[in-house]
């Protein structure tokens, strides 16, 4: 371990020693403080894939009932992404439209339960003039639902935020058949109307008869309302106290749940593990001949020593302008093997690779265009060993699946899926990662080397 002072934490002596375990093998196992962290956020570009793992499958529900109630006192969540970001209307399973309810209550406390909202799976209208104003909206554009709120208290129709998931801006009370269905005056006119905006609700009453009489201008207002819900709605953010020494814990608190901001920047998201940023030749910088041309030995040992390790292709198409081409023709292969040789042992080749003949360490980069053919086995297991370096504790395939995304490749064909094998291959055979419990870690030798 890299940090002494942690080591007692790891001693599996301990009667309850520190574990790091996945959704799927945490059963059994409780502690008085969980740090329950969320793996699921946006990707570089900022969109959320609705892939949620085992969450997904059947019965993923109960894997994420196990993994919530294993703390004995307190459970701390960890995650980059909030409720709305996690849209229910494209997901069918229940374990991520649980996850999201149980990331709302982290948020907002029982609030959130009291206010959990539903609607009617299909388009539901009590009277004519409902269907007119719902009609309406839907062909301006608005994105709309019937029959939602909380308990007994519905809401006729409500309008959805256009890119908030989940929420909704302003709910609309048309004068039909909940509203005529209620027992007394006051409970028609105040008592629904109460109950929902101290639920947080903002509502927009339309009567029929003005509606039938100017149905322009009620229109307008309509959606003058519906605008300015949109523009001024403001998703609530909890406070987060500022936490105050005290010399004892206080057992009376019957907080169990806590959520702290913790600034991200965007190296952070897109570029999670820190790979170097791709590096770039500039012949330039060297000398040339009597006749004003550069040496191509001279270029090919600049390029060796700023992008090592360089795939020979993928250095006879940065050289091919040099020698008149457009493209790495048969021709300019030749020559550049033929200054190779001239070069000696000032460039190292192993296999399709291009080293110089002196240097420490592999440099990981982001790939920024490359195939994953020209992206060496060396590179490629110095990046997983990188990854694994934050990802403790993960899988073979959880940890190719996350090297491939942290180089900007979407998706795994089976070029890059045999490659990736192959560098996880030369990482055991070199002996720089080990397993333990069926859970990957990098050899303690070896971590040092860990760039």
């Amino acid at each position: 371990m890299e940090d002494q002072q942690y080591e007692p934490f790891f001693d599996e002596d301990k009667p309850e020693a520190f574990f790091v375990k996945s959704l799927e093998n945490v059963q059994g196992d409780e502690r008085d403080t969980i740090i329950f962290s969320i793996g699921y956020a946006k990707d570089a570009a900022g969109v959320m894939r609705m892939n949620f793992g085992p969450l997904s499958k059947m019965g993923g529900e109960r894997r994420l009932n196990v993994a919530i109630t294993r703390a004995k006192y307190n459970v701390k969540l960890v995650g980059s992404i909030l409720p709305t970001d996690i849209q229910t209307d494209r997901i069918s399973a229940d374990g991520p439209k649980l996850l999201r309810g149980y990331i709302d209550f982290a948020m907002n406390g029982p609030s959130a339960l009291q206010s959990e909202i539903t609607e009617s799976d299909c388009v539901v209208h009590d009277s004519p003039f409902e269907a007119a104003v719902y009609n309406f909206l839907d062909r301006k554009g608005y994105k709309l639902a019937t029959q939602v709120g909380c308990s007994g208290y519905r809401i006729d129709m409500a309008v959805k935020h256009p890119t908030l998931n989940g929420r909704y801006v302003l709910g609309i009370e048309c004068d039909g058949a909940a509203y005529h269905s209620a027992r007394t005056a006051r409970e028609r006119d105040r008592l629904r109307q109460d109950v929902l905006e101290s639920m947080g609700w903002k509502i927009y009453r339309i009567w029929s008869t003005d509606w039938i009489k100017d149905p322009v201008t009620e229109g307008q207002r309509l959606i003058e309302a519906v605008d300015n819900a949109i523009n001024s709605y403001v998703e609530a953010v909890p406070e987060v106290p500022i936490p105050v020494q005290q010399e004892a814990a206080d057992d009376t608190t019957d907080s169990f749940m806590t959520v702290e901001d913790k600034p991200v920047s965007i190296e952070d998201i897109v570029n999670p593990y820190g790979f170097d940023s791709p590096n770039s030749t500039d012949f330039r910088t060297l000398p040339r001949d009597r006749n004003g041309y550069l040496r191509l030995t001279d270029c090919i040992e600049l390029l060796v020593r700023n992008e090592y390790p360089i795939h020979f292709e993928l250095m006879c198409q940065k050289l091919s302008p040099l020698l008149g081409r457009e493209k790495a023709t048969s021709v300019v292969r030749n020559e550049v093997n033929y200054a190779l040789r001239s070069l000696g042992d000032r460039v190292v080749r192993k296999g399709d690779f291009l080293y110089p003949a002196i240097y420490t360490g592999i440099p990981v980069r982001q790939a920024n265009g490359r195939n994953i053919k020209h992206i060496s086995a060396d590179e490629l297991s110095a990046a997983m060993l990188r990854v694994l370096n934050k990802c403790v504790g993960t899988t073979r395939s959880a940890l190719i699946d996350e090297t491939t995304w942290a180089f900007g490749f979407n998706r795994r064909g089976a070029n890059i899926a045999r490659a990736m094998n192959e560098a996880f291959e030369q990482l055991s055979v070199e002996r720089k990662i080990c397993e333990v419990d069926r859970k990957l870690l990098v050899n303690l030798i070896q971590k040092s080397e860990v760039r």
